[in-house]
């Protein structure tokens, strides 16, 4: 997933917001709206615009040009209990650690390369 897709995802949650009411709030079409979710697209400058005006959030940060100072509301308890828990330091080898993560993107699917199966040849002359 997309980190635009994810920040939308993200911010339609806080806002308590579907697809079909962000797309009635902001005039854009679902099936646009669908396609930037499942990161097949990424919404033109306009249009983000208008959607981060409708979820109240930065258009900046939508793209993902910014990163937020304080954790998203959004994130799993258990990960923000973890996270208050830590000193700055482990704080900072937690994001170090999730960064690497991050990076990490599985391969695409690849194809497993077949075995050859060995034959035996038996000579034999009947």
């Amino acid at each position: 997933m997309s980190i635009f897709a994810e920040r939308l995802e993200s911010a339609m949650q806080q806002a308590q917001m579907t697809s079909a009411q962000l797309a009635k709030a902001t005039g854009i079409g679902r099936s646009s709206i669908s396609q930037w979710l499942s990161s097949k697209y990424v919404a033109k400058h306009d249009k983000v615009v208008t959607l981060a005006s409708a979820l109240k959030v930065d258009p900046e940060w939508l793209l993902g040009a910014t990163i937020p100072e304080t954790a998203p509301a959004t994130i799993d308890a258990e990960l923000l209990t973890i996270w208050q828990q830590l000193d700055a330091a482990g704080q900072k080898k937690l994001l170090k650690k999730a960064r690497k993560l991050v990076v990490k993107d599985p391969p695409a699917t690849k194809k497993k390369k077949r075995k050859k199966k060995k034959r035996l040849f038996v000579n034999c002359c009947w």
